[in-house]
């Protein structure tokens, strides 16, 4: 029930990072051209300001203040990449200066290559492992590239003086969340609550890790308490409805699906778990349909592959469903549904070794399943759901 959202991230960054944007290197210019068009950079006035910078430059290229600044002036106008290659050609000459490898990692994040942004911000912080800054944008870019875990382990550490900053332990707790520190996230919330307990994100997030813990009534009343609180807010009908789908309390998850469609009629996942409820009342011709359709808007989602491998295999179009179930398999292999149905479809067209190869695929994913659920009921009890 991922929710991450480039525009969050950015929003995250303007709240977090209070300090100055752009940082100046620490090579000091003291010419009065430079002093002068720091000063126009100051009012405002960008391009009288470019333009003594790169008369600096033409006289001095190697002038590494006048790079860094140029840099500076031409991520305040949004050209970023631009901006990108004054803080490169700075570093190259002198390599060690955190604040330009800061503002290099900046304009990678701004151009939304978070990836890129990641080997500037560490060595920033590699040489001013103190700069809250810097630890806190590469918590960001980890974030935004999909690796959770290292976001945590960065964020977490300026979050501990920032138990105030909302914006900052949201993203936190989403980091936790999606690294499967679930428990992480079960003690965050309490802050998170302390400082907004009519947040409906913050009783989502809660609902998120229980589920992840498998503690599905506990993450219904989560959801519940968001829903009561937000009923507009997105997603909130679709988790509700995908818990009670969870628990196979199909007619609760049709009714939950149908008031976020409603919020949102492109929402993708609802028409999508919508057909998976007609599927499994066997109206495949409704099933059909509807799942279609989510496809359409969200190619992705693997569930509709699996219905609609099922329903080709009812309707013996054996060789749509084996392409149906094998992209099912493709988007998570490690699923077993899919291996199985797999394996009844390979049996039904006499493909017996393939559907041999796939049943066991599924005995050993199973297995593998069952020993993480006897880690999950072995971890610590059970934390009573909000009122």
């Amino acid at each position: 029930m991922k929710r991450k959202a480039v525009g969050a991230i950015f929003a995250a960054v303007e709240v977090v990072l209070l300090l100055p944007i752009q940082a100046r290197s620490q090579q000091r210019n003291t010419q009065p051209t430079f002093q002068a068009a720091v000063a126009l950079e100051a009012e405002g006035k960008l391009q009288p300001a470019e333009q003594m910078l790169r008369s600096i430059l033409a006289e001095n290229p190697g002038d590494v203040g006048a790079l860094n600044e140029l840099g500076v002036v031409l991520a305040r106008q949004g050209r970023n990449r631009e901006a990108a290659k004054e803080y490169q050609k700075a570093l190259g000459i002198n390599p060690k200066q955190p604040q330009v490898e800061l503002n290099l990692g900046l304009a990678y994040f701004k151009m939304g290559d978070f990836k890129g942004a990641i080997p500037p911000l560490r060595r920033s912080l590699d040489l001013q492992p103190s700069s809250v800054q810097a630890r806190t944008l590469l918590g960001m870019a980890y974030y935004g590239n999909g690796e959770y875990r290292q976001a945590a382990s960065h964020l977490e550490k300026v979050a501990s003086a920032q138990p105030q900053n909302s914006t900052l332990l949201y993203v936190l707790a989403e980091s936790y969340l999606w690294s499967g520190q679930y428990q992480q996230v079960l003690e965050l919330f309490a802050t998170i609550q302390r400082e907004n307990p009519q947040s409906a994100a913050a009783h989502m997030l809660m609902g998120e890790a229980l589920d992840g813990l498998d503690r599905t009534t506990q993450a219904i009343a989560e959801f519940r308490a968001a829903a009561e609180t937000a009923p507009r807010q997105p997603n909130v009908h679709f988790g509700l409805g995908y818990l009670y789908w969870k628990q196979r309390k199909f007619d609760q998850a049709e009714e939950e699906f149908r008031r976020e469609l409603q919020n949102d009629p492109a929402h993708a996942k609802s028409l999508a778990y919508l057909g998976d409820v007609y599927f499994r009342r066997r109206d495949f011709e409704t099933s059909e349909g509807l799942l279609l359709h989510a496809l359409k808007l969200e190619p992705n989602i693997r569930i509709a592959y699996v219905d609609l491998g099922a329903i080709h295999t009812s309707g013996k179009q054996f060789e749509k469903a084996v392409r149906e179930l094998n992209t099912a398999v493709k988007l998570d292999p490690a699923q077993v549904d899919a291996h199985y149905r797999l394996a009844a479809t390979y049996q039904a067209m006499g493909r017996n070794q393939e559907a041999a190869e796939q049943r066991e695929k599924a005995r050993t994913l199973q297995q593998t399943k069952e020993l993480e659920l006897l880690h999950k009921i072995s971890g610590p009890p059970p934390i009573p759901p909000s009122e």
